[in-house]
């Protein structure tokens, strides 16, 4: 068993087939494939079964898949250390917030994937992002969170998106045309990283209006998240670009709260030495976001609220 066997093990469990999975991984479906066919070797376990097109993780999957997630940031925390000293003059580092593929605009993905080659890309969740740029052991962040701010660093807000709560078409929610934070109260919620700081806005209101915070549970994916509904009738939180086209039994309701709405940064430290290309790579993802009507813009969200 390889650390590459684990990193894409962590990516399979965060897409909703091995081919996404390989994509960011820049490789091939084969290769993943074959990591996970060597992990339930290795396991004598099944990770994976597969529902319709997707991939799902089976209850041992989803345990693997959290070990191996953690066992992957340690060795990256360790080369981490040493990534900017032995980087070439040309090459990047960035880390993204935890499914934030599962969320941004397939251009952005695709303008990302044309950098592969002056890259080295790190994913974790939005708070080890965050840590990453302020003790410059990255170039760069792009993050997906609930409106926050991020002090001691540069920061470049790039659009913005509305929440959307993840119900199975048999709940009493998914009649409704809009849900309120008042329809959250009950419900065990189905997270994709660390509440505290991801979601700030969302637990500090539960806190204010006395919810149980611990309905709350971190979810590995968005096909976990399809999974756990679907089974158990939780509920889930994601972006519009997910809830587009829901899988079937699934229903997408759109949060009426601006508060909760999804918020795209990218977080950097100045660095003079690559501040051309740095500048070169937030445009670029910054042109893709705009045209999609998935997104507001940030400049378009800012002149809103001014006419609000």
């Amino acid at each position: 068993m390889e650390i590459q066997h684990l990193r894409h093990l962590v990516a399979a469990s965060e897409s909703t087939s091995f081919a996404k999975a390989a994509k960011r991984c820049f490789t091939s479906r084969q290769n993943i494939a074959h990591s996970v066919k060597v992990m339930e070797s290795k396991l004598g376990t099944v990770l994976f079964e597969r529902k319709g097109n997707e991939m799902i993780l089976t209850p041992d999957g989803v345990e693997a898949a959290r070990a191996a997630r953690e066992i992957v940031e340690q060795v990256e925390n360790f080369d981490v250390m040493f990534a900017q000293s032995t980087l070439p003059s040309d090459m990047l580092t960035l880390a993204v917030s935890n499914n934030l593929f599962a969320g941004i605009p397939s251009s952005t993905d695709e303008f990302i994937h044309s950098y592969s080659d002056n890259l080295r890309i790190r994913e974790c969740d939005c708070e080890k992002c965050y840590e990453l740029v302020l003790t410059e052991r990255t170039d760069l962040a792009i993050v997906m969170c609930m409106k926050r701010e991020f002090p001691e660093c540069n920061v470049r807000e790039i659009a913005s998106s509305h929440s959307y709560a993840v119900v199975n078409v048999d709940s009493p929610l998914a009649q409704k045309d809009r849900l309120s934070v008042m329809d959250l109260k009950g419900q065990q919620l189905l997270l994709m990283s660390k509440p505290p700081f991801q979601y700030e806005p969302l637990f500090t209101q539960m806190k204010e209006l006395n919810f149980d915070q611990d309905k709350a549970s971190v979810i590995t994916s968005t096909s976990s998240m399809v999974h756990m509904v679907r089974r158990y009738k939780v509920m889930g939180l994601v972006s519009k670009k997910f809830a587009v086209e829901p899988p079937k039994d699934i229903r997408t309701v759109p949060i009426d709260d601006p508060r909760l709405d999804w918020h795209f940064y990218v977080l950097f430290q100045m660095d003079v030495k690559k501040f051309a290309t740095i500048s070169k790579l937030i445009r670029g993802i910054q042109d893709t976001f705009e045209g999609d009507k998935n997104y507001v813009s940030a400049a378009e969200a800012a002149a809103n609220a001014i006419s609000d």
